[in-house]
């Protein structure tokens, strides 16, 4: 099989030969992680979700930069929350130590807290949230583009909508 120059049947280098194995599997990582194996799917009938996160201390300027019908996308995937239904502006929410030591709710003047109410099309269930083929939980904190503003908000609740 080898002769005494080191070729696989008198044609092929080893050396080469392991060189196009290497580059074969990479191809074929590359082609998994695109989706070429995977199967088809179905397409499902849209389901929409009643979404809302909480930021407890925003800028006042861009919260009020904020109206329904704005676009709602998540930074990092750039993933789509569909349009804002609502948002509700209360006192920003500041926890610091009082002179004893202990934890004391205050408000910082030209911030506020936030919570946006969003329509997007997804599935809640009982292993998390599904928005765009990525899974989201509740309380975990996200960056998210409403209109024209960034927040850094935290996922509050989801509610299947019929």
């Amino acid at each position: 099989m080898i002769d005494k120059n080191g070729k696989l049947f008198g044609r092929i280098n080893i050396i080469d030969l392991f060189f196009l194995v290497i580059i074969l599997a990479a191809a074929l990582f590359i082609l998994f992680r695109a989706g070429v194996f995977s199967p088809e799917k179905t397409a499902a009938p849209e389901e929409k979700i009643l979404l809302t996160m909480f930021q407890e201390e925003v800028n006042t300027f861009t919260a009020s930069n904020v109206k329904p019908g704005d676009p709602v996308t998540e930074s990092f995937q750039n993933i789509s929350f569909g349009e804002l239904v609502d948002i509700e502006i209360s006192d920003s929410i500041n926890w610091g130590a009082d002179q004893e030591g202990k934890q004391v709710r205050t408000k910082k003047d030209g911030f506020v807290s936030v919570k946006l109410v969003m329509e997007t099309p997804g599935k809640a269930g009982p292993s998390g949230i599904t928005i765009g083929g990525a899974k989201y939980y509740v309380g975990q904190f996200l960056v998210i583009r409403v209109g024209t503003s960034a927040f850094y908000a935290r996922i509050d609740s989801a509610e299947q909508i019929n």
